[in-house]
């Protein structure tokens, strides 16, 4: 019989172990950065993008209303070319109608958002608690799995000479 329990893989296991370690970092890491983004694009939405299109339909209403006044002025001098005053009023119509369009955009992605969006970040949550409890757990018994076989490497074989245990029954 060998002196020595003869183990070689234990360092298949610890490589395995130090390269779940990484992936489960990278992973939490990614999942992370899925809930932040998910949280900002709401956030963009509500405070950044609402407030800007509501600011642009009340720029653009004022620039139209003021195209509409040169257009009357024109009209009032019985000015024979009033061809760029009519393309300016057509022009900030249609501005206007753009913002009014994002203004209806960003409500209606506002109102979307929970049923659409939020159920696919609740997943990303799934996969951070799998990736912390499950695969946490899955760490710890590699580590003892590793420190068990390492403890077993060190056995000593029995030699010839060791008594040998019977059972009480023999």
């Amino acid at each position: 019989m060998p002196e020595q329990a003869r183990i070689t893989s234990v360092e298949a296991l610890e490589a395995f172990r130090a390269d779940l370690l990484v992936y489960l970092d990278k992973a939490r890491n990614f999942v992370d950065e899925v809930s932040e983004e998910v949280s900002r694009t709401r956030a963009w939405l509500q405070d950044d993008r609402a407030r800007h299109w509501a600011h642009q339909v009340k720029r653009r209403t004022m620039d139209l209303q003021e195209r509409q006044q040169e257009l009357f002025s024109a009209q009032l001098a019985k000015r024979q070319n009033i061809q760029g005053e009519l393309v300016a009023v057509r022009r900030a119509k249609q501005s206007l109608e753009e913002a009014e369009a994002k203004v209806k955009s960003v409500k209606q992605w506002l109102r979307d958002y929970p049923v659409e969006v939020e159920p696919l970040g609740r997943h990303a949550d799934l996969l951070r608690h799998a990736l912390v409890t499950d695969m946490g757990k899955a760490v710890v018994l590699l580590t003892e799995t590793i420190e068990t076989l390492h403890a077993y490497a060190e056995l000593k074989a029995p030699t010839a000479d060791m008594p040998t245990w019977t059972s009480p029954s023999e």
